[in-house]
């Protein structure tokens, strides 16, 4: 059966209906014409009244359709809508189990908390969301965009999403509103979020998760946005992405997800082959993998928190930097930096040079190489504190780690904090080396390298938490002390003055 709501009348559907396979039409559903108004035409559930659409009807709304406060509209059947849809109820309201069809020839709104069962949007125009909204069965990306705007798009628990994905047929998700996603409990899997920006012109920039675990209680989501510029971070210059996305999630703990981000090639500034995907906030910086320059594609791996990630191999040094999940494979050469502390792996992360693989590392004050740092027979990874403000890019000088045939540093800690405290810094005679009791083994090994990187003094330990040595009649400039304990080593500088 199809009803179709006469377009050129304000349709008022004040009495308890049921629109029923068979029977006549205006008998059915008991409209009042209330006079000929072209333009303000609409169909109103009014308060009070239940409009029920049974399964096997089709009811076609050519104007506006708006269920006043304390309507219902229980949809069965299907209901095509080719203008937009108001919902003026107060609480979230389910408008049934059936199919909603947005498939008008200009832009679509709906408006209101909705809980949708089956969603199809099939409008070249889009579909403009006005509140938050629910989908629970399926979403349906026929033809056109979803635009969220500053509104939820919240898939639940057992709902996904169809269509053939692109930049005509996605979810737009640049204002302050989210694709949500609902997961089951202990989910592993995949779930592909198909959003993307229209911003001047409309881009397709989805993103997938990977979830290898987790605990997922009930109401929980992961949520997706974006925006088609550089992550407002002043130390990001020279190699970025022009996009960047952020995550968020509720009622998920103990998880860990690899996340794959497609960018557009227009977004790239500088070198394509030197960006890496990076979690930008909150500092410090975490950095995974290099892009991926021929899927134009970022991934991070091992994620255990959320939040928002892009491309970045900047020419300006964060004054802290992670690196996590890091395979430098054969015939790779890479380069880290940070102006005060550079820490390696550690907390379940690795970083992994393989054979024919090069990396270097650059810190102003530490570099700290925790558990799962490793390089495998015939790579290299060189380790240096600046003196000079130079990093990546520029001359190194001097040399204080050179790590090379499977060899191994540091232990896995619950925090990555130091363990050894140098002071006083600046001096100008002595230095003292405390151990801190936290992780420490009862022997360490201390060594002092000069300006140029030569070793002055090496000493072992054992059983002192103290250690102190003098610079008097040293030429005023930076000093390196390395203080390597068990499986852990730490770098950090001393300034001798005059």
């Amino acid at each position: 059966m199809l009803i179709l709501f006469n377009m050129n009348h304000r349709n008022l559907i004040s009495e308890k209906i049921i629109s029923m396979p068979g029977t006549a039409i205006l008998a059915t559903l008991g409209l009042i014409f209330t006079g000929f108004s072209p333009v303000t035409a609409e169909n109103i559930i009014s308060g009070g009244t239940s409009f029920k659409v049974l399964p096997g009807t089709t009811v076609v709304s050519s104007e506006n359709l708006v269920v006043k406060n304390g309507a219902t509209l229980d949809n069965a059947g299907i209901l095509i809508l080719k203008k937009d849809f108001t919902n003026e109820n107060v609480s979230a309201n389910p408008i049934g189990t059936g199919t909603a069809e947005f498939s008008g020839t200009v832009r679509q709104t709906i408006s209101g908390k909705n809980i949708l069962n089956s969603f199809v949007v099939d409008n070249s125009a889009g579909v403009a969301i006005g509140g938050n909204t629910t989908v629970t069965d399926l979403l349906t990306l026929a033809n056109g965009r979803v635009i969220l705007g500053d509104n939820n798009l919240l898939l639940g628990l057992p709902a996904i999403i169809a269509g053939s994905f692109s930049a005509a047929k996605m979810i737009i998700v640049t204002g302050t509103g989210e694709l949500r996603k609902e997961f089951p409990a202990s989910f592993s899997g995949s779930f592909t979020y198909p959003v993307g920006d229209d911003a001047g012109t409309a881009d397709y920039s989805p993103v997938t998760l990977v979830f290898s675990g987790g605990m997922f209680t009930g109401g929980n989501y992961v949520g997706v946005s974006l925006r088609n510029e550089s992550f407002p971070d002043p130390n990001i210059t020279g190699n970025y992405l022009n996009r960047y996305w952020t995550l968020t999630q509720s009622g998920i703990t103990n998880f860990s997800c690899n996340a794959i981000f497609t960018y557009i090639s227009t977004d790239v500034t500088g070198s394509e082959n030197l960006i890496s995907c990076t979690k930008v906030s909150p500092v410090p910086w975490v950095t995974y993998g290099l892009a991926n320059s021929s899927l134009h594609q970022l991934t991070a791996t091992g994620i255990t928190t959320f939040s928002s990630f892009t491309g970045i191999k900047s020419s300006t040094p964060p004054a802290n930097q992670e690196l996590a999940n890091i395979f430098i494979a054969n015939g790779i050469t890479n380069c880290y930096d940070a102006t005060q502390v550079l820490t390696v792996a550690g907390n379940g992360a690795t970083f992994l040079v393989e054979n024919g693989g090069n990396v270097t590392l650059i810190a102003g004050n530490k570099i700290i190489m925790l558990a799962g740092t490793k390089v495998n027979f015939g790579g290299i990874l060189h380790g240096y504190i600046t003196t000079t403000n130079n990093y990546c890019g520029s001359s190194f000088n001097p040399l204080v780690a050179n790590l090379r045939n499977e060899q191994t540093l540091g232990v896995e800690t619950l925090v990555k904090n130091q363990f050894i405290r140098v002071y006083p810094n600046p001096t100008t005679d002595l230095v003292i080396v405390e151990l801190i009791e936290s992780g420490i083994n009862s022997t360490a090994n201390v060594t002092v390298y000069g300006m140029q990187g030569g070793k002055l003094l090496q000493k072992n330990i054992n059983g002192e938490k103290q250690y102190q040595f003098s610079l008097l009649g040293k030429p005023a400039g930076i000093y390196m002390v390395q203080v390597q304990s068990g499986e852990r080593s730490e770098i950090t500088k001393v300034i001798k003055t005059n």
